[in-house]
């Protein structure tokens, strides 16, 4: 707990002497401003509201609806054929966390009279993530629609897709997954429109067989 207090320099200038504050650069051009630039302190060049993208142009971060900064967001895509046609679904889901681990096989084969094994590396597993977060309805109503969409990708029999800035890191280009498991757990004095979900997925780079 703290007792101190933050003031804006500049509503307090305008306020006070009616007109905005000034800057003036190097070359001694006047400017307006809305920030206070405390000498030997740079600006921030990434300040609040700015997309932070990875290396291969990925959003790490999104704006929401409300201005504020939403981290690694994930998107479920999929598609059916209806009548023919292709028909693409999509879920957003936006509060939540990823948790990303993977394991390598090894063998290890001891060595007589010596110390230690010889370790082989059979085969690298595919990447698992742990998707943990909620499924917010609007205007406070259950989010039906976003359950059911969850339901449909976890028991369809088409290719399933995970994007997100941050799990694309680990993924192909394809951003192939397969869904393992969804748990939608028990929740009692909470409110309704907000359900709490957890769903497991691993890589799928295998996509084609060749005999």
């Amino acid at each position: 707990m703290t007792t101190a207090n933050t003031f804006n320099l500049v509503s307090l200038y305008k306020e006070y002497f009616g007109r905005g504050s000034y800057h003036i650069d190097n070359n001694n051009q006047i400017s307006v401003t809305d920030t206070v630039l405390l000498s030997g302190i740079p600006k921030n060049p990434r300040p609040r509201g700015t997309i932070h993208k990875s290396t291969f142009n990925q959003d790490f971060n999104k704006i929401g609806a409300y201005g504020q900064d939403i981290w690694f967001p994930i998107k479920l895509q999929g598609h059916q054929m209806l009548y023919g046609q292709p028909t693409i679904h999509t879920l957003e889901i936006d509060t939540c966390t990823v948790s990303v681990s993977m394991k390598t096989n090894i063998v290890r084969t001891p060595i007589a009279l010596r110390r230690g094994c010889v370790h082989e590396i059979v085969s690298i597993d595919d990447y698992q993530f742990t998707v943990r977060g909620f499924l917010i309805g609007k205007n406070r109503t259950v989010p039906e629609n976003e359950i059911e969409k969850l339901k449909y990708f976890s028991e369809s029999l088409y290719p399933v897709e995970l994007h997100g800035g941050y799990v694309e890191l680990f993924l192909l280009k394809s951003c192939k997954v397969q869904i393992e498991s969804i748990e939608f757990p028990e929740v009692q004095g909470k409110n309704h429109w907000i359900r709490p979900f957890t769903m497991i997925c691993s890589s799928d780079f295998v996509e084609d067989i060749e005999f």
